[in-house]
C-alpha cells in the first residue's frame, strides 16, 4: 500500500479557505477534509463510517493519462493511504455494500468490479458501451439488494458529428455510435457534417450521418434498428454477482445521479442536451425522473418530456428539429423536477436525520457548464449544491461557489454527496477547477477535495 498525506486546513496546499468564496446556507459549517486530490468523483462509507473516495484517472480535454482510477482511504486529519489503483479512467462510480467495494470503470467498454479491502478484484460484469461523450453512472443497490447502474450515450442527439472528434473519442472509436435497447423504426433522417478526418488531411469535406450510424453512415426510412443488451442511455439492473444484467428503463441521455429515496422510490437525474453538434439542441433542462421497470424516457426524440419538434429545442440559424424515430413507445411519465439548463447536475442522496435537518429532502450535486463547448447558458448555472423536496419541486441553493476558478479556495465543481451513515454531515466531492474555451476543455489536476458539512 502506498500512502499519501495532505494537510486538511489548506486548499491545494497553498491558499487558506476565504469564506467569501463561497455562500453555504446559515446554521451550517463547511470544513475541507482533504485537498490535492485529481478529478475525485465519488465518496462511500463502510458500516463503521469510515471514509473513501474514488479518484477517477480521467477528465475530459487534454488531461486523459493523467493517471489511473483509484480508491483512497481517508484517515483522522486527512491521512489518506491508497486501497486499490490501475483502473481504466474515468472511473465514476465506488461504492461500499456488504463488505466490498463495486467500482464503475467508464473507459470502451464499461465494466464493473466488485473489490476486496487488499485490492483485490474481481470483474462482474464487462462489454458495457461506455466511453464516448458519457460514460458508466453511479452505481447503488435496492431495497430489492439488486445493484442499479447505468451508461450514457455515445453523443449529444443520437448523431455522431464532428463535436465527438474534439471530444476526443471519434478518432479513437470512429465506428462506434449509440444502440438502443429495444427495436426501433428509423425515419431515414440525415444530417451534414463537416469530415474531421478529411481536415486532418487538409480537405474540407461534408458527410452525412443518420441517428444511431457511425459518423459518415446514412439512414433510410423505414430501417428497423435491432436492440441489444449491450445499449445506450440505459439504466440496468443485475443481481450483486453481476449475473442476470438486464435493461432496467432506458431513453435517457446520462442518467448519472442514481438513488432510491428513504421510503424506496427509486430516482435518476438525467443531464440535458447540448446545444452543439449535428443536432444541437437549446433550452434543455436537466431532469429528475422517477424510474419505473420497463420505463422509457424519451431519448432523442423528446426533451424532459416535451417533443424536440418544438421550437424552443431549435438552436439559432438551424432548421426545426425532427424526429429521427418513426414510433416512439409510451413515456413513463413527467419529470419530477427539472434542474436549470446546463447545471450538469450530478450524483445525490437524501437527508435521513433531524439533527442534519431536511429529512426526506434531497442535496444533489451541481458540476456546472462547460460553456463554449455546450453552447452558451443564461447565468452561471451549477458549481453548487442544491437541496429540494422531490415531490414538491422547489429547488434552493444550499452551497454555491463565488469562484470556481484557479485561484477560489472553496469547492469549485461538485460532482457527488453523500451523507455519513449516522445522517449527521453531509460530504462533498469537488472534481477540482475545469475551464473551458472555444476549442478546449482545460482541466487543472491536484485541485479536486473532499468537504464536510455540519451543523453548528
Amino acid at each position: 500500500m502506498n500512502e499519501r498525506y495532505y494537510d486538511p486546513c489548506y486548499y491545494s496546499g497553498r491558499v487558506p479557505v476565504r469564506p467569501g468564496d463561497f455562500y453555504l446556507q446559515s446554521g451550517y459549517r463547511l470544513e475541507p477534509v482533504i485537498t490535492g486530490l485529481t478529478y475525485p468523483t465519488s465518496v462511500t462509507f463502510d458500516n463503521a463510517g469510515n471514509i473513501y473516495v474514488g479518484e477517477a484517472g480521467y477528465s475530459y480535454g487534454p488531461a486523459k493519462a493523467d493517471g489511473q482510477g483509484r480508491i483512497l482511504a481517508v484517515g483522522p486529519g486527512g491521512r489518506v493511504k491508497e486501497v486499490a489503483r490501475g483502473f481504466r479512467g474515468p472511473m465514476t462510480s465506488v461504492k461500499w455494500h456488504k463488505g466490498y467495494f463495486y467500482v464503475a470503470e467508464g473507459a470502451f467498454p464499461g465494466r464493473i468490479y466488485r473489490v476486496a479491502r487488499d485490492g483485490r478484484r474481481v470483474e462482474l460484469v464487462s462489454g458495457l458501451r461506455s466511453g464516448g461523450d458519457h460514460f458508466t453512472t453511479e452505481i447503488v443497490f435496492g431495497p430489492d439488494e439488486a445493484m442499479y447502474f447505468g451508461v450514457g450515450t455515445f453523443t449529444n442527439s443520437a448523431v455522431v458529428g464532428i463535436d465527438n472528434f474534439f471530444y476526443g473519442w471519434l478518432a479513437e472509436l470512429p465506428n462506434q455510435h449509440d444502440v438502443p435497447c429495444r427495436d426501433i423504426v428509423l425515419r431515414g433522417i440525415n444530417f451534414a457534417s463537416i469530415d474531421p478526418f478529411a481536415l486532418t488531411e487538409g480537405e474540407v469535406k461534408i458527410v452525412e450521418t443518420g441517428a444511431f450510424k457511425p459518423f459518415g453512415t446514412v439512414s433510410y426510412p423505414g430501417e428497423v434498428v435491432k436492440g441489444e443488451l449491450y445499449c445506450n442511455g440505459v439504466i440496468y439492473r443485475c443481481a450483486p454477482d453481476g449475473s442476470g444484467l438486464a435493461p432496467f428503463a432506458d431513453g435517457f441521455r446520462n442518467p448519472f445521479g442514481l438513488g432510491f429515496s428513504p421510503s424506496g422510490r427509486f430516482y435518476a437525474i438525467d443531464q440535458g442536451y447540448d446545444a452543439r453538434g449535428s443536432r444541437p439542441v437549446t433550452n434543455s433542462l436537466d431532469p429528475m425522473w422517477e424510474v419505473i421497470p420497463g420505463g422509457w424516457y424519451g431519448w432523442p426524440d423528446f426533451v424532459g418530456g416535451e417533443p424536440i419538434t418544438k421550437p424552443e429545442f431549435s438552436a439559432e440559424g438551424k432548421p426545426p428539429h425532427q424526429f429521427v424515430m418513426k414510433y416512439h413507445p409510451p413515456l413513463a411519465g413527467r419529470p419530477i423536477l427539472q434542474f436549470a439548463h446546463h447545471s450538469a447536475t450530478m450524483k445525490f442522496d437524501f437527508s435521513t436525520n433531524p439533527y442534519f435537518g431536511y429529512p426526506n429532502q434531497a442535496f444533489a450535486a451541481q458540476f456546472g457548464s462547460a460553456a463554449p463547448i455546450t453552447g452558451h447558458p443564461h447565468g452561471r448555472p451549477g458549481f453548487r449544491v442544491v437541496r429540494f423536496d422531490p415531490q414538491v419541486g422547489q429547488v434552493h441553493d444550499f452551497l454555491v461557489s463565488n469562484n470556481p476558478g484557479p485561484d477560489g479556495t472553496g469547492p469549485a465543481r461538485p460532482v457527488d454527496v453523500k451523507f455519513d451513515p449516522r445522517g449527521e454531515n453531509l460530504y462533498i466531492v469537488d472534481f477540482g477547477v475545469m475551464q473551458a474555451n472555444q476549442g478546449a476543455i482545460i482541466p487543472w489536476s491536484g485541485t479536486g477535495s473532499l468537504w464536510k458539512v455540519s451543523r453548528i
